[in-house]
């Protein structure tokens, strides 16, 4: 059985508002090799756009690569941004081909891979079928799967995304939640760590010393990150807590967080980072989300952060902290779960809990489910990394 035959592929009509925009970034190409891909990529970003727009599912098109001139004519991109999902790559192939080709400049830092056949007069476009990753140039196009498995990441929570900044208006900073909701909400940042209260750069500086008791700074790390301590000349940042902060101090907090092997202090620095820049680049990938009264009547809000890991791994923190009480309600469940449904990390509230949390590394491409339950009162979100 041929599988071509059998696959329902889905046709899209190409008006001539699309040629005329797909004819208008070619004559922008040096050449003629380069002006018919780009317009060929500029006819398949509109056709999945407007697809994705018949489901209801959002887009920004004009967020994408493919919509910058400087990345068009530097790049071969054909990418769509999908909201708060992440960048997809919507490749063109001629009537009649069964190999696509996806240029190594777009295998990263895609979501997925579309593939569309564009007609010979450029007036319809069929989309075949969807590939979560690729490591290859070339693609068979039997290799591809149908556009459920799309459709079903269209409706999860991308946390790869969180990494390239792209967040659904669900998610908030939890700078901008707690500002939201004072009184109601007062979020615990971390104050003490080992006792020590973080009111100067010197505490800090202990407390890293402590992770870290037999370093040798000055041999080993790069010479751009050695502590400077003392030197009068570095450049002072005013941070968080109104404390003043040398730049070096927090390059090498950065450095400690991307390269430490040890998940817990990993964590630990990286809320030193949270307490003292909260939106520093290095760990902006925190979001939190009101999960309102949906648990037997208890206020509760998500916090969901991730770092990047050096085995290109993801680490993932989940935790549960109250809305309008001290504390979290006797008995609440917070749950990380596979695909199936069956947990792979749980933690219960106690009676004097401000907040409970999981923390393990994934994968990118895995799926998981954080539950929150209490009682008989269940919530769950759904996320892929």
């Amino acid at each position: 059985m041929n599988y071509l035959t059998e696959r329902q592929n889905i046709s899209i009509p190409i008006p001539e508002e699309f040629r005329e925009n797909a004819l208008k970034f070619a004559r922008e190409q040096p050449t003629q090799t380069r002006a018919r891909q780009v317009y060929l990529n500029t006819l398949a970003v509109q056709v999945v756009n407007t697809y994705l727009q018949m489901l209801d599912i959002p887009t920004d098109l004009e967020s994408s690569y493919s919509l910058h001139p400087y990345r068009r004519l530097i790049d071969d991109v054909a990418d769509l941004v999908l909201t708060g999902i992440g960048h997809l790559e919507c490749r063109a192939i001629r009537t009649g081909d069964r190999i696509c080709y996806i240029p190594p400049e777009v295998w990263n830092d895609r979501i997925g891979y579309v593939v569309v056949e564009i007609n010979q007069t450029c007036t319809e476009g069929k989309i075949w079928g969807f590939l979560p990753n690729v490591t290859t140039s070339e693609i068979d196009i039997n290799q591809l799967q149908p556009l459920d498995e799309l459709i079903e990441r269209s409706h999860l929570v991308s946390l790869r995304a969180w990494l390239e900044n792209i967040y659904t208006t669900e998610w908030q900073t939890v700078e901008e939640f707690t500002r939201k909701r004072k009184p109601q909400f007062a979020f615990r940042s971390i104050k003490r760590v080992r006792g020590l209260k973080l009111e100067s750069q010197d505490i800090v500086w202990q407390i890293i010393e402590q992770f870290y008791p037999n370093h040798s700074w000055q041999k080993g790390l790069p010479s751009k990150f050695m502590p400077k301590k003392f030197n009068n000349r570095c450049e002072k940042i005013e941070v968080n807590n109104n404390s003043i902060i040398s730049s070096e101090l927090l390059d090498i907090l950065v450095h400690l967080i991307k390269t430490t092997e040890d998940e817990e202090t990993r964590w630990t620095l990286a809320e030193i980072l949270w307490t003292l820049q909260p939106n520093h680049p290095a760990v902006t990938a925190r979001r939190i989300m009101d999960l309102g009264m949906q648990l037997d009547g208890s206020a509760v809000a998500l916090m969901v952060a991730v770092l990047p890991k050096p085995d290109q791994t993801i680490a993932v923190l989940l935790r549960v902290y109250p809305m309008n009480n001290a504390y979290l309600p006797l008995g609440l469940q917070l749950a990380g779960l596979y695909e199936d449904g069956q947990a792979f990390l749980e933690v219960q509230a106690r009676g004097d809990d401000d907040y409970i949390q999981l923390k393990f590394c994934a994968e990118f491409g895995e799926k998981f489910r954080v539950r929150v339950s209490l009682n008989d009162a269940v919530i769950t979100e759904n996320f892929v990394i």
